[in-house]
């Protein structure tokens, strides 16, 4: 149900006076214990919220119960004490500058921050999400969360969830969902924000920007695509079973939907096998982990999407050698593309990815030259020298995340989302002296 002008200054209201009553006594190392409490019991299997998520998610979210499963295992197993405490420390360079006035050089200072955030979430994977909602609450601020109509459990559900272990804490969230096209419920709910946190496609961002006030901090998170890069070195008879399995689950978790998910996989020459075994180990470590984490149901659209793609590759391959496919062996349930032509070519997800062969990391660079702007995560194997030196080079070009294939799916929880803190833009600073 649609939340109407005054629920949402209601629930502003709330969630500001429960910030005046948490700020001023709750430790930042009290925030921290109550969220990795929180995350850490949605790891059991048999806890009431991660249960309801399976049963209530499925349908909004398209995907299988077993991936729901999977998402709830990889976006809550990263949040953990350690792991946020380092991002605040990383950040802020102290977590207790949110506490009082600690010594950062020759000066001290505390930081300060955003009263009011108001977080625009998109839905299609969960983890930034549930993330934007954790940094909203590490730093005491008032909250209010628009639900995605493609994910409106995860938000809930995690409040919940922390309610259940500091109630006081929970109130400082609010999550609520109203139809994008209610501009007038937009402007209610930006108009007193001290800081807005969007994420969705490009024009989605753009339109929430301009509906901020002048005065609140932006952070718009739109459309990214990753690719990844298999190295000569990496392509040995020992070494490809691992190295397939790894490429496999960062092409099909969360159903390739994701800003992190590959679209293509460039597999240099020269190496022990060559680019087609890889591809074809590819393809059957996709077809395991399609048995242990079904492919969501597509919608009509998506389906004619695959189905379109794949059936002009099947042509193609029948007459030219340059190209090759592996799929599944019904319903398009993932498949495996290898084409010579170097360009990139953006998949039309649900677990179809591209392999393509190159001659080293410069023709790679040549080839996603025109994405560049909008690429955000670069899987390597093996990460080696080699693989620093072009991880500068995509650097140069504007790239902000680079790992090992197989890690592309698992960000560390203190990573600088397209290039920026999480953190940091959410404070101001007080400097005593």
């Amino acid at each position: 149900m649609s939340a109407t002008i005054e629920q949402i200054r209601e629930a502003i209201s709330r969630t500001r006076e429960a910030r005046e009553r948490v700020w001023p006594h709750r430790t930042t190392d009290a925030v921290i214990t109550a969220l990795a409490q929180a995350a850490k019991n949605w790891l059991d299997p048999k806890n009431p919220w991660r249960k309801r998520a399976a049963e209530q998610a499925t349908t909004p979210t398209g995907f299988s119960e077993a991936m729901v499963n999977e998402a709830i295992d990889l976006t809550f197993g990263a949040i953990t004490y350690e792991s946020l405490g380092e991002l605040l420390d990383r950040e802020l360079g102290n977590r207790r500058v949110l506490d009082k006035f600690c010594l950062r050089g020759r000066v001290r200072t505390r930081a300060m921050a955003s009263r009011l955030i108001v977080h625009f979430l998109a839905g299609n994977v969960p983890a930034p999400g549930i993330m934007s909602i954790c940094c909203g609450l590490l730093l005491r601020s008032a909250n209010l969360v628009k639900m995605s109509a493609r994910d409106p459990v995860f938000p809930v559900l995690f409040l919940e969830s922390v309610r259940e272990v500091d109630a006081e804490l929970a109130d400082c969230a609010a999550a609520l969902d109203w139809p994008r096209g209610e501009l007038a419920l937009t402007q209610a709910a930006v108009g007193d924000a001290d800081a807005v946190i969007a994420y969705g496609d490009d024009s989605t961002v753009s339109a929430l920007r301009q509906l901020a006030p002048p005065t609140a901090k932006f952070i718009g998170y739109g459309h990214k695509i990753s690719f990844a890069v298999v190295a000569k070195e990496a392509m040995t008879e020992e070494n490809l079973p691992r190295l397939a399995q790894a490429a496999a689950f960062d092409a099909s978790v969360y159903d390739q939907q994701g800003c992190l998910s590959p679209h293509v996989f460039y597999v240099e020459e020269r190496g022990q096998l060559g680019p087609r075994k890889f591809a074809a180990a590819l393809a059957d470590a996709m077809a395991a982990y399609q048995t242990r984490v079904p492919r969501g149901q597509l919608s009509v659209e998506e389906a004619a999407e695959v189905v379109k793609l794949r059936t002009s590759y099947e042509f193609g391959a029948a007459s030219d050698r340059r190209l090759g496919v592996w799929a599944s062996p019904a319903e398009s349930q993932w498949a495996v593309i290898y084409d010579d032509n170097p360009a990139f070519v953006p998949s039309c997800l649900n677990r179809i990815v591209f392999v393509k062969p190159t001659d080293g990391y410069k023709r790679v660079l040549d080839a996603i030259q025109r994405f560049a702007s909008s690429v955000s995560t670069v899987g390597v194997a093996p990460m080696n020298e080699r693989a620093l030196a072009f991880a500068s080079d995509l650097a140069r070009m504007g790239v902000h995340r680079v790992c090992p294939i197989g890690q592309m799916q698992r960000p560390p929880l203190s990573w600088h989302h397209d290039g920026r803190p999480n953190l940091a833009d959410l404070v101001s600073w007080t400097d005593l002296g």
